[in-house]
């Protein structure tokens, strides 16, 4: 038997690729968004200092569009199949609705359910069976408090498509080591934004630190338009990807019935 929902899966699966591609150049063992360099100058000082890899994060605009774009993209073929099996004619609102307002995310959960709500009575004029609109209301209720991140990754898909590419932005606040037979730990801290106009941060210059690890304290968010919310990215598609999951598992039960 042919399976109904290979289209979506498809998608879903393409999306966890695109995913791997942006984890493995952002945060692989191989981290290529930081560098850790100790270099001797001309007197004998030690000089330790970050470098940022600026150049790394137009890489990663079109990775992270194309991961959100696939994810909801099996969402929409969801539909599609629900749609075809009910005898359904194709128009653009049948489709998996997404019509959030924005910085909504104070409240986003209880912001969700009335845009949602008008979007479901509409596919249910057009003739969507009920059992689906069901199932698209259920997901969204189970994943509430998540709404508020994949809103992000879905104006990540939007905005790459219609408008601009979302950027990913990273920055590093500190850095911390532990000196031999000292359980208290070091830490130079770094200036705020130092990393919005500079590569290169100078740690420290002197006498060598005798550590064989240094711990990079940094993050990175997803910077979307119109959304306060600037989440962790591969937080928000682990969200995302979840919700998917959830549609698709209840898709295949609802097919079986």
């Amino acid at each position: 038997m042919s399976d109904e929902l290979a289209d979506a899966q498809a998608w879903y699966d393409r999306a966890q690729h695109h995913i791997a591609e942006y984890r493995s150049l952002a945060y692989g063992e191989n981290d290529r968004t930081w560098q850790l360099r100790r270099d001797r100058a001309d007197d004998g000082r030690h000089i330790y200092s970050l470098h940022f890899n600026r150049g790394l994060f137009p890489l990663l605009k079109p990775i992270a569009c194309e991961a959100a774009n696939a994810m909801f993209q099996s969402l929409d073929n969801i539909i599609a199949t629900a749609a075809r099996q009910a005898g359904v004619p194709r128009s653009p609102q049948i489709a998996w609705p997404w019509a959030l307002q924005p910085d909504t995310d104070s409240n986003l959960a209880g912001a969700v359910k009335p845009v949602i709500d008008s979007r479901l009575n509409d596919m249910r004029k057009r003739g969507m069976p009920e059992a689906w609109l069901d199932l698209v209301a259920a997901t969204f209720a189970e994943h509430a408090m998540g709404l508020v991140h994949i809103d992000v990754v879905k104006e990540v898909s939007l905005s790459g498509k219609h408008w601009e590419l979302v950027p990913t932005k990273a920055n590093a606040v500190a850095i911390g080591w532990h000196l031999p037979g000292s359980a208290a730990q070091s830490f130079a801290d770094i200036p705020a934004d130092h990393f919005e106009t500079e590569d290169v941060f100078v740690f420290h210059e002197g006498d060598p630190i005798e550590v064989s690890q240094f711990q990079i304290v940094a993050g990175t968010k997803l910077i979307a338009p119109g959304k306060a919310h600037q989440p962790e990215p591969v937080s928000a598609f682990g969200y995302t990807s979840r919700f998917v999951e959830t549609a698709l598992a209840n898709a295949r039960v609802l097919l079986a019935t």
